[in-house]
């Protein structure tokens, strides 16, 4: 018997922590939910729960201004480099600080991260 099945939602769990991001068209909410990412689509009123997770509970997400790249970091301070619009994993780092923040700079070429009292920017 061969199965196919997707997964495409994830059910009963709740938003604890970490932070909401609208997509540049603003048609949509990409929240954590625990150590999983969920796409809320405001205009056909649908969920997503995209096919990858974190080790633990999400703190952050980024997404670049055009939508490609998604950052998705967390308690341990792992960080998943996501292409948004494949909803594939490209690469994967840690960081040695606890992160207070991610963003990306407004023309996307870099993000950066706040590690307790410093700033670092990657490109």
């Amino acid at each position: 018997m061969k199965t196919d099945f997707k997964f495409s939602n994830l059910c009963g769990t709740v938003y604890r922590k970490g932070n909401l991001v609208f997509t540049p068209d603003g048609n949509s909410i990409i929240s954590p939910v625990g150590n999983r990412v969920t796409v809320f689509d405001l205009v056909n009123n649908k969920t997503e729960t995209l096919p990858f997770e974190n080790k633990r509970d999400i703190r952050r997400l980024a997404l670049s201004p055009n939508g490609n790249l998604l950052l998705s970091v967390d308690e341990l301070g792992q960080v998943l480099l996501v292409n948004y619009r494949k909803r594939t994993v490209l690469h994967y780092f840690n960081l040695k600080d606890k992160v207070r923040d991610i963003q990306f700079s407004p023309d996307g070429r870099y993000f950066a991260v706040g590690l307790g009292r410093t700033v670092e920017v990657w490109r």
